[in-house]
């Protein structure tokens, strides 16, 4: 018996499985994205009159990103900051900027700011768990200063990821690269051990994030 073509068969059959699941899960969340969206619409109703009242200019913000194999897509979310702020927010922004609208800081502290990503989960653009899609300049100025920062590209972003629940806010200035080495850490573990249970469980830490953060858990 020829066992190494054996061998090579099974890891075909398994490759092949693995596809298959990974192309069906996709599916699953494209389709709880679009029930999630059905389910939170009167939620989004009130969060645009909110958003509209207090502050002048669009509700929703969109931003060119880069995404799987570094193309580029625009991602949507709801208006957190006043009209113009991205000029001088391009590497990053703290929970302290003043430029933060009074709703926008609730938003942002709740995560309801990213809602209509949703959106671009439905279009097959993101998922719900996987490396935070970044500006272009941001991500531009990482790839130079992070070895191997582009193998984050490898997979589709996500909605939430590990990197983005370990640290609590984000760093500027001289502090930024060392934030994102310590993201990006946590980024290649999900790379080499990404599978739909890690993306169960990253959904499920997420959650308890954002409750712990506001403090609804003690």
């Amino acid at each position: 018996m020829d066992y190494l073509n054996l061998v090579h068969g099974f890891s075909a059959f398994d490759a092949s499985v693995s596809k298959r699941r990974e192309v069906f899960w996709e599916w699953i969340q494209r389709s709880v994205a679009l029930l999630m969206l059905i389910v939170l619409s009167p939620l989004v109703v009130a969060l645009f009159v909110s958003v509209k009242v207090t502050s002048p200019g669009p509700f929703l913000f969109r931003q060119k990103r880069a995404g799987l194999k570094g193309q580029e897509f625009i991602i949507y979310k709801i208006r957190t900051m006043s009209v113009g702020s991205e000029e001088t927010t391009a590497l990053g922004v703290t929970n302290r900027n003043p430029r933060i609208t009074r709703v926008g800081r609730v938003l942002r502290a709740l995560k309801l700011d990213e809602i209509p990503q949703l959106l671009n989960i439905m279009m097959g653009e993101m998922v719900f768990v996987g490396p935070r899609p970044l500006p272009l300049t941001l991500d531009r100025e990482l790839r130079k200063s992070i070895s191997g920062f582009a193998m984050r590209y490898q997979v589709r972003p996500g909605l939430t990821s590990i990197g983005q629940i370990c640290i609590e806010d984000n760093a500027v200035g001289k502090e930024m690269v060392d934030d994102w080495r310590k993201r990006f850490s946590g980024e290649l573990h999900y790379l080499k051990n990404k599978c739909v249970e890690y993306d169960i469980l990253m959904i499920f830490m997420t959650m308890m994030y954002v409750f712990k953060k506001n403090g609804t858990l003690r």
